[in-house]
């Protein structure tokens, strides 16, 4: 086994050698960050040179993307610990994430956390900013000064680890990816941050982000306390591909069940009449919109709650807590960040009169009505930001303040900021 097949990866009691030769985690070549982050000579001080400050930004540096890491993941997160953990057990978070070099995601859910002590054991994969264009900068070595700062402020576990793989393997039988992930226990957070559609399949894969959703769905189903379920995707009518069929036909079914009770409700979320409702949807299935958007959570939204109803042994109640929207590309908002609940009931033991043969539950009326409620009230972040000064005042100091920390240059930032072609923001020096 040569150097480029072997990785030293670091746990709580040991170090060991792992053959990483078909799949390797991230290579980290430079020998100066290996010893600075590693350290295996406690006498011996090791002085990294200080890295160029980067200039190159990408979709998730704006302020909009700041808004879904403080008002959707840092708080649902932390109320997750307050509210459904006990104190003895919130000295640790694990987390599944899809980082960028940067970790800003991990960075903002430890400053988030610090007060409580809570130390975050992330896991996941690179395939976020595998295409980043930094200019030539040193992602592997961004990466391991973002880990480096993060484990000397104590805020992560020693066993955070994140792997090259993509995010889609995991839905691939016998997989390094997989195989990684099932030697994973269940996570108190799964974050699928993705930038693209859900039927998104990479170059050379067979399997899409959906599927990995699906993949991870049943990794968890060995949870036994609640968990938060983010998930980021294009919503774009041109992008639906095969997930929307599941989507469709979960809202479908609701409707056949409960004419009056559901189908109302999504009538008036879309601003439909029940008495057109079908033609209704069709249109905003077709029309990029917020009525779009809305009819696309509530479908997402619907089949998870399908999912874990056809789970007889292991049912969970499924929320949706909340859902914003913001523009990629285009006039209209068409990218989506949800944010579910997920409560595991625990373990269904049948009666042996049952015969092995036991009917699936109905479809809980009052959770999917309560889901439709919630996806109505969708938070438009290009209006937020641009017509709420606090919310927009809390975006750009909290995204200075992150870039700072991973070495941007502030002032190219704000002069990015000025000419992007979606949402451009000329900001003073208030903010």
């Amino acid at each position: 086994m040569n150097s480029k097949e072997t990785a030293i990866v670091e746990s709580d009691e040991i170090l060991a050698e792992i053959d990483i030769s078909e799949n390797p985690p991230l290579e980290f070549e430079e020998t100066d960050y290996i010893d600075a982050v590693f350290s295996s000579d406690s006498g011996t001080q090791t002085v990294v040179s200080a890295p160029a400050i980067r200039t190159t930004f990408a979709p998730w540096h704006h302020p909009v993307k700041q808004i879904v890491r403080d008002y959707q993941w840092a708080d649902l997160v932390k109320r997750l610990l307050t509210e459904a953990r006990p104190e003895n057990r919130r000295d640790r978070l694990r987390y599944f994430t899809l980082p960028g070099a940067d970790l800003l995601d991990v960075r903002v859910l430890a400053e988030s956390l610090s007060a409580m002590g809570t130390r975050i054991e992330y896991f996941g994969f690179d395939s976020g900013y595998e295409d980043e264009d930094n200019e030539g900068a040193d992602l592997t070595g961004a990466y391991l000064l973002a880990e480096s700062a993060l484990r000397q402020a104590g805020s992560i576990s020693d066993r955070a680890e994140i792997l090259r793989d993509k995010l889609e393997d995991i839905a691939l039988v016998g997989s390094h990816a997989a195989e990684r992930l099932r030697q994973r226990g269940v996570f108190d957070v799964v974050n699928i941050d993705a930038c693209n559609h859900l039927g998104y399949k990479p170059s050379g894969r067979n399997a899409s982000i959906f599927e990995a959703l699906e993949k991870l769905l049943a990794h968890q189903l060995l949870a036994d306390e609640p968990w938060l379920l983010f998930l980021t995707t294009r919503a774009n009518v041109t992008q639906l591909g095969a997930p929307a069929a599941k989507l469709q036909s979960a809202i479908m079914k609701n409707i056949e069940t409960h004419q009056e009770g559901f189908a109302e409700t999504l009538a008036d979320c879309i601003g439909g009449k029940l008495a057109t409702i079908a033609t209704d949807m069709s249109g905003c299935w077709s029309a990029q919109s917020i009525d779009f958007l809305k009819l696309f959570c509530v479908g997402l939204s619907k089949y998870l709650l399908q999912w874990y109803h056809a789970q007889t042994n292991l049912p969970a109640k499924v929320e949706l807590a909340s859902v914003f929207a913001y523009k990629v590309s285009g006039e209209e908002p068409d990218m989506l960040s949800m944010a579910f609940r997920i409560s595991p009931k625990g373990l269904a033991v049948q009666a042996p009169s049952a015969g092995g043969a036991t009917p699936l539950p109905a479809v809980e009326l009052a959770q999917a009505i309560g889901m439709v409620s919630k996806a109505k009230r969708i938070w438009n972040l290009d209006e937020a930001i641009a017509n709420n000064q606090e919310v927009r005042a809390d975006a750009v100091s909290g995204t200075e303040r992150l870039l700072a920390s991973a070495n941007y240059d502030i002032s190219k930032w704000r002069e990015w900021l000025r000419n992007l072609p979606i949402r451009p923001m000329e900001l003073n020096d208030a903010a």
